[in-house]
């Protein structure tokens, strides 16, 4: 890996530290103060939620941005919020919720942070290596989990909070001030040509039409939403159970962090000989035993190994997922899915600690530890029954654009369009056709078209009429160019190989054929 990637990597820990110093010694402030577990756990939840509302505008800025410039603001803004919080605990005014505000501007800032970077990464990192360099990115920010609460416990425990977070600040200035001076260190990326509005939705359309990418989503939430307990809650087991201060709470995110550097330097050769969601599965019921532990455990130097075994288990799922989609998204989607996955885990992180707060109030530490456990492990057995999709079909690799399709898109009207393919079928091959169409619809919706249909022709037996809208030129062009992959291809050379004639497309503007396309069009 080359030496930009291991100074970015160097900023992204430094970056990362400051974070878990600033969010962690709330945490512990409001947990020594014997704040309820509900407002305890709302110093996690405030550094996920701006993920819900700013993952997705970011995704499509990122996409058009400078990405190290943005990075570089957002560890400025993250600066001035740890100042707030040094301003806050030196006057005395550092109430519950000033605080869980400044916890707030760290946590868009990470947005911002956490997407940009996400979406270097393929660029920065040869293809093959890309496995590797995420989960050594896990790792890192993982450990950064571990030394920030760890340096946060000591300086906590001198009584110096305002000092502590005044060094938090000091930090994100650090890594601003080194990528300004930096400067722009990969290629510039063409202007955006559709609104933000505009660019999530055809992210959201892409997600829809492409059922590995759900498929996906939906086994990140499932594993998020169980494993947001240790977060929540691991700081009161530390003070309430194991009678520890915050020391003890660093030492404990310690070891966390030691399993997930344990997990970068051991698990890249089992990942390659391991299928993914067995991968997952495996890890899953690791981090069920870890929260299992923390529930019956009540001395440190006993739950010490499952404390490393959680860490291990955290970046293991979190980074296959990651991998995965960095593997198998297209370029031109990617930032916009990268920052949908993020604002969904971040998501239940929120609403999980939350809710696990709110249980753990309710029926106590242990026995919600248990049930998050218990959740976990059923999670591990659903995804060894229903595995994981085949991502063929959306791996990133370009085909080679039809010039003359390229041409004709190019001379068509503006504003909306209605694309048509006209498709000649013999009764033999109708049924195979039809499936292969189903195919191709998915493909065309989730490069961008906003409706699809496929009707037979009553004039014409054994001739089909495939047709479909799109915004603009602009967008077709895309579709027909930079969005166009080599598995996207396939899916319209297998509908030709059952055709024995195939003409197309033609383009209408959509104001000259309302009529036609508000009876026929179906997504």
């Amino acid at each position: 890996m080359g030496r930009l990637f291991r100074l970015l990597l160097a900023v992204q820990f430094m970056n990362a530290t400051a974070v878990w110093v600033h969010v962690v010694a709330v945490q512990w402030i409001l947990t020594e103060r014997g704040e309820p577990a509900t407002v305890v756990a709302l110093a996690p939840t405030a550094v996920a939620v701006p993920f819900l509302v700013l993952a997705l505008p970011v995704g499509v800025i990122v996409s058009h941005a400078v990405r190290e410039r943005l990075i570089a603001r957002a560890a400025a803004v993250a600066g001035l919020a740890g100042a707030a919080a040094a301003l806050l605990v030196v006057s005395g005014t550092d109430a519950a919720l000033p605080l869980l505000a400044t916890i707030v501007v760290v946590g868009a800032a990470l947005v911002v942070v956490g997407v940009a970077w996400q979406s270097l990464l393929p660029e920065i990192v040869d293809r093959e290596a890309l496995p590797s360099a995420v989960l050594l990115d896990g790792a890192i920010f993982n450990l950064a989990r571990a030394v920030g609460p760890l340096v946060a416990g000591v300086v906590l425990g001198l009584g110096l909070p305002g000092v502590l977070f005044g060094a938090a600040a000091a930090m994100f200035a650090v890594c601003s001030l080194l990528l300004l001076l930096l400067g722009p260190a990969t290629a510039a990326r063409p202007r955006r040509t559709e609104s933000v509005v505009t660019a999530i939705g055809g992210a959201l359309r892409f997600v829809r039409h492409s059922p590995w990418t759900t498929g996906l989503l939906v086994r990140l939430v499932m594993f998020g939403l169980p494993s947001s307990a240790l977060w929540a809650l691991v700081s009161l087991v530390v003070h309430e159970r194991l009678a520890l201060g915050g020391s003890g709470f660093g030492v404990a995110m310690a070891l966390i962090g030691a399993g997930s550097v344990a997990a970068a330097v051991t698990l890249g050769r089992l990942r390659a000989r391991v299928s993914a969601h067995l991968l997952v599965a495996t890890f899953s019921s690791c981090y069920a035993i870890n929260l299992a532990a923390l529930a019956l455990l009540g001395e440190m130097w006993l739950l010490a190994p499952f404390l490393v075994l959680g860490g291990i288990a955290w970046v293991v799922v979190q980074s296959t997922w990651m991998m995965l989609a960095h593997q198998a998204l297209p370029d031109w989607v990617r930032p916009r899915v990268v920052a949908f996955l993020l604002m969904l885990f971040q998501g239940t992180q929120a609403v999980g600690a939350l809710a696990w707060g709110a249980v753990a109030d309710v029926v106590g530490l242990e026995r919600a530890l248990g049930l998050a456990a218990t959740l976990l492990l059923l999670y591990a057995v659903t995804l060894l029954a229903a595995g994981l999709r085949t991502s063929v079909g959306i791996e990133p690799v370009p085909a080679t654009p039809d010039a003359a399709i390229a041409e004709l898109v190019r001379e068509a009207a503006e504003g909306e369009l209605l694309v048509r393919f006209e498709y000649a079928v013999a009764a033999t091959e109708q049924s195979p056709f039809r499936d292969a169409m189903g195919d191709l619809r998915r493909s065309r919706l989730r490069l961008g078209a906003r409706s699809w249909s496929l009707e037979p022709d009553p004039a014409r037996p054994s001739t089909f009429v495939e047709s479909y809208r799109v915004r603009d030129r602009s967008l077709l062009l895309e579709q027909e160019t930079t969005r166009l992959t080599l598995p996207e291809q396939r899916l319209r050379d297998v509908v030709r190989a059952l055709t024995s004639r195939a003409t197309g497309p033609t383009l209408t503007p959509v104001r000259a054929d309302r009529s036609i396309t508000e009876e026929a069009m179906h997504d």
